[in-house]
């Protein structure tokens, strides 16, 4: 996909946290005509009204390769990749496959009906590895890039159980190294971006709701030893705000990949967060992505 701004775009799994707010980001683009919103039920009844005058629901079980809602790739620019079987990261290991498979039969559909762009919803916890050590030893800042190997499945105790995101990072793994492959392989017919989405919340996704165990439900719990401190600060580190979210997939779907320096890149996607670790420089350089919200510039942590 060159500097052709794409007029027509599918998001899966349209109906989730970040579904939605992808495909209000991309209603009032004035170089996007059509959204495709592809899920397992889909209705229009979710998005604003202004979302659904350019929207097309479209249902299906993307576990099947085989199915009807092959037909919505059909004149399609690009495509925003987010359905999964459980998008959760407490995912097990059936359903980590399973959500594999959604990706392969997605990236495929996309090969067969001439979809110029896949961006492909990757996970921070591809590298979750790195939170603790002895990978974490002698990090500093910026320099958790997209060069380093990976180390999927982030783990961490919730207060109440130890938590293990290994099925879900290694399913996200898989997913990078399919669009990579997919995109090398398509002889410059489809370009691919893989986006490691940092701490993106739910609803307003405010800074000082993000707790050291990875989730708001019941309260937001206090961090009272060096176990759950080192777990807030990633958390923390990582955490892309609405507004940057919504402007790194817009820059996503429409950067001219011309200059890439493969037809598939992955790229680190949080907000400007001083001191983090996360290193923002591919996506920056390659999509023109400018994070302007800065976690630790807000004040009510």
């Amino acid at each position: 996909m060159t500097a052709a701004l794409p007029s027509s775009v599918l998001v899966t799994g349209a109906s989730g946290n970040i579904g939605r707010k992808i495909v209000e980001a991309l209603a009032p683009a004035p170089w996007c005509n059509r959204i495709v919103a592809l899920d397992l039920a889909a209705s229009s009844d979710k998005f604003s009204p202004a979302a659904a005058t350019k929207l097309q629901a479209v249902s299906g079980d993307l576990r099947h390769a085989v199915g009807d809602w092959t037909s919505a790739f059909i004149g399609i620019d690009a495509c925003v990749h987010l359905a999964a079987q459980n998008p959760d990261v407490d995912a097990s290991w059936s359903e980590a496959a399973n959500s594999f498979d959604m990706t392969v039969n997605v990236g495929m559909a996309c090969l067969r009906h001439g979809v110029g762009r896949l961006v492909f919803a990757s996970s921070n916890h591809v590298m979750g590895g790195y939170k603790d050590a002895p990978l974490s030893d002698g990090l500093k800042p910026g320099q958790l890039t997209t060069d380093l190997a990976p180390a999927p499945g982030t783990k961490w105790h919730d207060g109440t159980n130890f938590q293990d995101s290994t099925p879900y990072a290694t399913a996200k793994l898989m997913g990078e190294r399919f669009t990579s492959d997919i995109a090398r392989q398509s002889e410059g017919r489809l370009t691919g971006i893989s986006v490691r989405i940092g701490w993106a919340q739910p609803g307003e996704n405010l800074p000082r709701t993000i707790s050291h165990a990875g989730s708001v439900i019941g309260g937001i719990p206090e961090a009272k030893d060096d176990a759950a401190r080192r777990d807030l600060r990633w958390f923390r580190n990582m955490w892309l705000s609405n507004a940057d979210l919504t402007a790194l997939f817009l820059a996503a779907v429409s950067a001219d990949a011309a200059p890439w320096p493969e037809p598939a890149i992955i790229v680190n996607g949080m907000s400007a967060n001083r001191g983090m670790d996360w290193d923002l420089s591919s996506a920056i350089r390659w999509l023109n992505y400018r994070p302007n919200d800065d976690l630790y510039a807000q004040h009510e942590l």
